[in-house]
C-alpha cells in the first residue's frame, strides 16, 4: 500500500516508532489505528451510557413530579373539604350566637351564668350528643378512607 501522507503526519509517525519502540512505520500506523478504534469505541460507550443515565434520571423525575402533582391534587381536595367544614361550622356558630341574642333580649336577660359557673343538665346532654355525632362521622370517615384505600390497592 502506497501512501501519500502531509509532513506533519510523517513526522508524527516517526515520533510514534520511536515512543513506542517500534522499527517498521506499517507497525506504527497499524498500532496507530487500533488505539484510534479503541479511542472511538470507547468514546461512543460514554456517550451510550451518559445517555442511557440522563434518559432514566429524566424518566425517574418525570415520575416523581407526576406523583407529587398529584398529591398536591389531592391535598388541594382535602383543603378545601376542610374550608367548607370550617365555614360550615363558623355559619352554624354565628347563627346560635344570633338566636342566643334573641333569647337574651325576649327573656330580658341582664347577666350572663357560664358553665363554669353552673352547668345545665339539657348543657351536658347537648355536649355528648355532639361528642358522639363527631365521633360517629369521623368513624365512618375512617371506614371510608380505608376502604378506599384497600380498592385503589387491588
Amino acid at each position: 500500500m502506497k501512501l501519500a501522507i502531509e509532513d506533519e503526519s510523517k513526522a508524527y509517525i516517526e515520533s510514534f516508532k520511536e515512543e513506542h519502540g517500534l522499527r517498521y512505520t506499517g507497525d506504527a500506523i497499524a498500532q496507530i489505528c487500533k488505539e484510534h478504534e479503541a479511542s472511538k469505541s470507547n468514546e461512543w460507550s460514554l456517550k451510550y451510557i451518559t445517555e442511557v443515565v440522563s434518559h432514566h434520571l429524566h424518566e425517574s423525575l418525570k415520575n416523581e413530579f407526576q406523583a407529587l402533582r398529584e398529591e398536591i391534587h389531592t391535598l388541594k381536595g382535602e383543603m378545601t373539604k376542610t374550608k367548607l367544614g370550617a365555614n360550615a361550622a363558623d355559619k352554624n356558630t354565628q347563627i346560635l350566637i344570633e338566636y342566643m341574642n334573641g333569647l337574651f333580649f325576649h327573656h330580658g336577660f341582664k347577666g350572663l351564668m357560664t358553665t363554669s359557673m353552673q352547668e345545665m343538665d339539657s348543657t351536658r346532654v347537648a355536649k355528648e350528643t355532639v361528642e358522639k355525632r363527631i365521633a360517629n362521622q369521623r368513624q365512618k370517615r375512617i371506614d371510608w378512607e380505608e376502604s378506599r384505600g384497600k380498592q385503589q390497592s387491588h
